[in-house]
């Protein structure tokens, strides 16, 4: 609320200056366009003046806006694309950690398995062992 009545403050100021220096700056000025010379009032010249420059300025100052915005449209896909890929990449890999996790775990059941029957071999060689050794004490 404090900003809006400063800032009318300050519009009415610069009315106020703008009415003064059209008032003090009346006197005709001759412009030569070439073909023809025409008499204008020397404030009309400068607020005409200063209305193409502000003019030119919004122009200039609009194509930088547009195109800044064309350059952050772009870059913002890039980012959705980057984006896009960066997840599936990431899927990917997690496919390809589970399957490599589950490869992992089936070698270490096989292995387990294999140890399983080497200990049972094993233990039937010490059995069948001990029978030969023992049916050798009996004779």
């Amino acid at each position: 609320m404090m900003k809006k009545q400063w800032n009318t403050v300050l519009l009415i100021a610069l009315v106020l200056l703008v009415v003064i220096f059209a008032v003090l700056n009346v006197d005709p000025v001759n412009i030569n366009f070439g073909f023809t010379t025409v008499a204008i009032p020397l404030v009309l010249v400068i607020i005409g003046t200063l209305l193409i420059g502000v003019l030119i300025a919004v122009i200039w100052s609009t194509s930088i806006v547009f195109s800044e915005r064309n350059k952050q449209k772009k870059l913002q896909k890039q980012i959705d694309h980057f984006e896009q890929e960066a997840a599936q990449e990431k899927e990917t890999i997690n496919k390809q950690h589970q399957t490599e996790t589950q490869a992992l775990k089936n070698e270490i059941d096989e292995r387990k398995n294999k140890i399983r029957e080497l200990e049972r071999r094993i233990q039937n060689m010490q059995t069948s062992q001990q029978a030969k050794n023992h049916d050798s004490l009996d004779i």
